[in-house]
């Protein structure tokens, strides 16, 4: 029974990216919340990809163990799969956090209307103006969860230190830390409305985190998908806000 309710969460978590985007087909109203995060998004996509194939070559040479032994090579091998996987994520990653950070005010309103569309306790719809007006809040909250995540990444690099399995392990660890924060970036925007402290919200996606790892996993799919993760954010802005409508709802009131 354990394994079907963690099966059962991991996919609800999965199919809410996706959930996301035929709710947004559906609620032409909330287009207005996309278009502009999508043009921002393209540039940004250009920008870092460019950067990142030039930086690749010498990225990946700092995940490779030195040697000539035969399982050296061996190894070589297989880490330069994990390894070209495992910062393509992080490219993506980057993208995501510095296209949330420049896309806040528009991710927060969105949010904030698909609850209000779903019979949540969301405040009175504001507009765009009130949200812009809340830009430092909504940065603050974008560098605290970078912050936190760049705080894990660093404990998880010292598994390097560990010649051969290290970086195995650095691997695994890394793409279960990843989806968690990708949980906790898009569906921030509903709970920082109602958990007011950070380590409330994070003790939510740690308690949903089979679900919190589906959602990430989900959501890091649509992000290797040319031309749809350019509408990554939105959609899994209004995927994330509805995986935690089902998750944890509001009870009309901010929460500590």
């Amino acid at each position: 029974m354990l394994g079907r309710s963690v099966a059962i969460s991991f996919l609800e978590g999965f199919r809410a990216p996706f959930e996301g985007i035929s709710f947004l087909w559906r609620n032409r109203g909330l287009w207005k919340y996309v278009w502009i995060p999508f043009f921002i998004n393209v540039l940004l996509f250009l920008g870092l990809g460019l950067l990142f194939v030039v930086l690749f070559p010498d990225l990946i040479q700092l995940l490779l163990p030195a040697g000539d032994a035969w399982y050296l090579t061996l190894m070589r091998a297989l880490l330069w799969a994990v390894g070209s996987i495992v910062l393509g994520i992080l490219f993506l990653l980057v993208f995501t956090v510095v296209g949330n950070l420049v896309a806040g005010p528009f991710n927060d309103a969105l949010s904030e209307r698909v609850e209000g569309l779903m019979g949540g306790h969301a405040h009175p719809s504001r507009g765009l103006a009130h949200q812009f007006g809340e830009l430092g809040r909504t940065a603050l909250e974008e560098v605290k969860r970078v912050v936190f995540f760049l705080c894990g990444s660093l404990v998880l690099l010292l598994w390097n230190l560990i010649p051969g399995v290290g970086q195995i392990v650095y691997a695994v660890t890394t793409s279960v830390w990843t989806p968690l924060f990708l949980a906790l970036e898009f569906g921030d925007y509903y709970l920082m409305r109602h958990w007011i402290r950070f380590r409330a919200r994070w003790s939510q996606i740690w308690s949903h985190r089979w679900a919190s790892l589906g959602f990430g996993a989900g959501a890091s799919v649509l992000l290797m998908i040319p031309l749809v993760n350019l509408l990554l954010i939105p959609c899994a802005v209004t995927g994330g806000t509805l995986l935690w409508l089902r998750l944890a709802p509001s009870q009309g009131e901010s929460r500590r």
